[in-house]
């Protein structure tokens, strides 16, 4: 059985085109991508760094609110839109983004830049994979 996830607060934003931002099946749990966004539904300021860490903790909120534990995640993937910065960089600061919210997280990671995401003020989008 498949069970969507959407915490209570991006209902209005993603119910109306059919969205959700997980799914549950089975024993995992599928993160769609998060960014930075926070919970009044605007893109935090800062730079990428500053969105890495909003969409860390989006995630650990997502995975909470299925009855996960942040410490179960297995997979992630980061989608970085493009910077004049070097990826190496960019990577850097969403590894310390990623460390800050779990610390010692032990988790497969892949980066792929891309030419632009959603909205251009977007840096990061990044989808994660949880074993529940």
């Amino acid at each position: 059985m498949t069970e969507r996830i959407i915490r209570a607060h991006m209902k209005t934003l993603i119910e109306p085109f059919g969205l959700c931002e997980a799914v549950r099946h089975g024993g995992m749990l599928y993160l769609s991508g998060q960014t930075g966004m926070d919970a009044h539904h605007a893109i935090v300021e800062g730079g990428l760094k500053a969105q890495a860490l909003q969409a860390f903790r989006n995630i650990k909120d997502v995975v909470e609110t299925a009855g996960g534990r942040p410490e179960n995640l297995i997979g992630l993937t980061w989608y970085l839109a493009d910077s004049p910065r070097a990826m190496m960089e960019d990577a850097l600061d969403v590894t310390a983004a990623r460390e800050e919210v779990f610390p010692g997280l032990v988790a497969t990671s892949t980066a792929v830049r891309v030419k632009a995401l959603l909205t251009p003020e977007i840096l990061i989008e990044i989808q994660a994979v949880c074993a529940l």
